[in-house]
């Protein structure tokens, strides 16, 4: 590999940590307000807990967008400088399908999330929850549909991770003996 393509590789799994950082930070949030398995909020929270929680997810999608978008365009130019070396690392094409798989379903999570960060910062902290439409994308976003899609995201890249560290389906070179 070229120091540009390490480079790029470097910057991608730097974006890349810190969006599935984030990415888990945001589901652990998520998942505390809700009871399990169910849209239905936990009766114990108070609206002053429930406003923090939608603010911290306002505040660290800036974090989770920024990570995809950059990791996105770094794996992007990394593949078209390597593609001439694809057919023989075949760890780097089942790598790179399962990360670009899922990335149609990531980027409708970036459109939830923008809208979330508009819906946020329009809204006084204290007045967070009179904005049913606020509450209603919230939800959305952890629609039982949605949480299985990211179950199945989630093993996608941990698979493409496990790629990336042991590298199978190298290609070996021949190398011929002359007597």
């Amino acid at each position: 590999m070229s120091s540009l393509q390490k480079s790029l590789f470097a910057s991608f799994l730097f974006f890349v940590t810190l969006w599935f950082g984030g990415g888990l930070i945001r589901t652990a949030i998520g998942f505390d307000v809700f009871l399990p398995g169910t849209l239905d909020i936990k009766p114990f929270l108070n609206q002053e807990q429930i406003n923090y929680s939608l603010r911290l997810m306002g505040i660290t999608a800036y974090y989770t967008i920024a990570g995809y978008v950059l990791g996105f365009l770094s794996a992007l130019i990394l593949m078209f400088t390597l593609k001439g070396n694809i057919k023989k690392r075949g760890w780097l094409f089942m790598g790179a399908s399962l990360f670009f798989l899922f990335a149609p379903y990531e980027f409708y999570l970036v459109w939830l999330d923008l809208q979330l960060i508009n819906r946020v910062n329009a809204i006084d902290f204290v007045n967070l929850l009179k904005d049913d439409g606020l509450l209603i994308l919230f939800k959305q976003r952890f629609h039982p549909w949605m949480t299985a899609i990211s179950f199945l995201s989630l093993l996608s890249y941990i698979t493409a991770l496990l790629f990336l560290a042991w590298q199978p389906l190298k290609a070996h070179e021949k190398v011929e003996h002359v007597q």
